[in-house]
């Protein structure tokens, strides 16, 4: 049987070093669960618990055999979850999974330092699934802990002087801050970034949907997440008038709400008759992986790769797959075309389940009425007087749910209010249609925009009316404040306005909350303005500015390579004319020399510690004891891995009773 080669002591890493190598893979990979399958986090956590188990039970470590088949598992747990071993998702998990288990054969310092390199490639895939601030600050913290390690194995520091390591790393990162802003401002940009490679366009959306059922709404009502940022040119518009417009939805088959397929309509219908009340505004949209984008109620221009709909609904050409910036026109007062009969006669069209009660409900509102906005009046009053309660948490509903909701359950949150406020419209011959967006916002005065979040998700109604076209109803707003359900912790922001949900601003604590989010919301707009969405027009714009647009992409490059050489050479420069800070160790042999040199024995310049030491001990015979436990204890502190401190502290107490003469 072949013998395993001993391990050389000077290959071996200090327990210290081993420890702090697996916490790095663990901080480095802790984000990455979020997006990895839920059996890639098990494995994961699997080895890493056999190898913290380890420093207290070295046996736990398995054997080559053992660690083997755990490589065979982990590339088919990758494939069963991913499919393949290729792609943003399946090579991240593979990276990650392969990584881990390094973390069970950390056996020399080339063990760390490959594991170090890895790390780093972790960090970078990263943001293939997030560019956050936060998120970039945590991974330079661990990138600052990967560097000051290496520091660690390649000076031999022992574990209480790993804040030596950290302190020489902090400062390498300064000194490359010069150099990192040069080739930022001025290396030549693509036209998209680098992590929007396109790996996988297959990716799951996120946020608003276009259908609703019972339920869907208050899914992203409890979600905390920003659907967007919002600039405006001048004031916004009141909060009640902020109604964020997203996909329209025409089909009803009894449950849930869809887009449908309503027959094409006339350009020239399609048209809006008036206008005004103009807004200009600029959106910076999260990333959706839908083509719909949200503009206030409703857009009147669009920006480019984009186009406005029959449905005054914006759309993008390309899927948002990531954050996406856009500049708006809205008119908040307007006045549509009318549709043609076909399509007029497509917002009427009832699913089957429509029962007998809601046709009377229906009929009685008609008879009070004189027209079809009277009947939409009689919808309002009767959601406002009757016994309706707005809550996030309403009782589940069978195979008919606006039926159930109007004469029995009576509780729901703004899809169920919206659902059955339309069919009762359609019912009652009206045509009428769902709108899908956001409404309401909130302003950031640290960062200087509004934020929208997905807890702002809304749904109301339009219906068509003779003489004013689509005219939007918002039914949620007709419900009598007195019945909103506290327990969701709603809040109205005003009289006549729709309900949202928010903390109050009277819990000292909530306002800490609060005020806590709007500033880390405000660092990750001003981290996405100025570093994610720095584009190759921003640095020619930048460079328009300061007169140097006029250089050519040649004059660009050579611009950056002198500018980059200045920065190292001014670096070199003050590395070479600062004076070399001594350790404490060397200090106390400085003094330790000076002190013989005034007793007439001075440290020849080619002269190391031990000649300069034999030497003093044959002139000075009566020295020679202190000389050599001085040297004896110097030499293996200063060449080898013992304490340093420690050791300065026992030369500085030995150089007090010395004073040669």
């Amino acid at each position: 049987m072949r013998k395993t080669r001993p391990i050389p002591p000077h290959e071996r890493p200090e327990p210290h070093q081993t420890l702090w190598t697996s916490l790095l893979v663990i901080a480095a990979g802790l984000p990455l669960t979020r997006y990895l399958d839920w059996r890639i986090d098990a494995f994961l956590a699997l080895v890493v618990a056999v190898r913290l188990a380890a420093f207290r039970w070295p046996a736990a470590l398995p054997g080559p055999a053992l660690r083997a088949l755990l490589t065979i598992a982990a590339i088919a747990n990758c494939l069963y979850a991913n499919h393949t071993l290729v792609g943003q998702d399946g090579g991240t998990a593979l990276l990650t999974s392969m990584l881990a288990l390094k973390l069970l054969e950390l056996k020399t310092r080339r063990d760390l330092r490959l594991t170090l390199i890895l790390i780093g490639f972790l960090i970078v895939a990263q943001f293939l699934f997030d560019q956050s601030f936060g998120l970039a600050l945590y991974l330079a913290l661990v990138a600052l802990g990967l560097v000051a390690l290496l520091v660690d194995l390649n000076g031999g520091l022992r574990n209480r002087e790993f804040r030596s390591a950290v302190s020489v790393a902090a400062r390498l990162a300064l000194q490359a801050l010069p150099l990192t802003l040069v080739l930022f401002l001025l290396f030549p940009r693509l036209t998209a970034p680098l992590w929007d490679l396109g790996l996988d366009r297959d990716k799951g959306t996120t946020g608003m949907s276009d259908t609703m059922e019972p339920g869907r709404i208050s899914e992203l009502v409890v979600n905390g997440a920003l659907a967007f940022r919002v600039r405006f040119e001048g004031q916004p518009p009141p909060s009640g008038e902020r109604y964020w417009r997203g996909p329209v939805l025409w089909e009803m088959d009894g449950r849930r709400w869809t887009p449908g397929n309503p027959p094409a309509v006339d350009p020239a219908r399609a048209r809006l008759e008036s206008a005004t009340r103009q807004l200009d505004y600029e959106v910076l949209l999260e990333e959706t992986n839908r083509t719909w984008l949200f503009a206030l109620d409703v857009p009147i221009t669009a920006p480019d790769a984009s186009f406005i709909t029959s449905d005054l609904q914006l759309v993008s050409r390309q899927p948002v797959d990531t954050a996406k910036r856009y500049r708006v026109r809205s008119a908040l007062d307007y006045r549509t075309g009318e549709p043609n009969a076909t399509r007029r006669d497509y917002a009427l069209r009832l699913p089957a389940n429509v029962t007998q009660r809601m046709r009377d409900l229906v009929a009685d509102w008609r008879a009070e009425s004189n027209d079809d906005w009277g009947l939409v009046q009689r919808g309002l009053e009767y959601l406002h007087r009757e016994d309706f309660h707005y809550t996030l948490l309403p009782p589940a509903l069978g195979a008919n749910p606006a039926d159930q909701f109007l004469f029995e359950t009576r509780s729901g949150f703004c899809e169920h209010y919206a659902s059955a406020f339309a069919l009762l419209m359609r019912i009652g011959g009206v045509p009428s249609r769902i709108v899908l967006g956001y409404l309401g916002g909130e302003p950031n005065r640290i960062g200087g925009y509004m934020a929208v979040w997905q807890s702002d998700a809304h749904a109301w109604v339009e219906v068509l009316i003779r003489g004013r076209g689509w005219v939007r109803v918002d039914p949620t707003a007709a419900i009598d404040p007195s019945r909103i359900d506290n327990r969701s912790a709603t809040r109205l922001l005003g009289a006549g306005s729709s309900v949202r949900f928010d903390l109050h601003d009277a819990d000292r604590l909530a306002r800490l909350i609060k005020n806590l989010r709007l500033f880390t919301d405000s660092l990750d707009a001003a981290w996405q303005n100025w570093v994610l969405d720095f584009s190759l027009a921003d640095q020619y714009a930048l460079l328009e500015r300061i007169g140097l647009a006029d250089f050519g992409e040649y004059g660009i490059a050579i611009l950056m390579i002198l500018a980059a050489s200045l920065t190292l050479g001014l670096i070199l420069l003050a590395m070479l004319r600062g004076e070399r800070r001594l350790s404490p160790l060397d200090a106390q042999y400085q003094r330790f020399c000076q002190r013989l040199a005034r007793a007439g024995i001075a440290r020849q310049p080619q002269e190391g510690p031990s000649d300069y030491g034999r030497r003093v001990a044959r002139q000075r015979p009566d020295l020679a004891a202190k000389v050599s436990r001085f040297i004896a204890l110097y030499i293996p502190a200063r060449f080898g891995r013992a304490g340093q401190e420690a050791t300065a502290d026992r030369l500085r107490r030995l150089l007090r009773g010395f004073h040669p003469r």
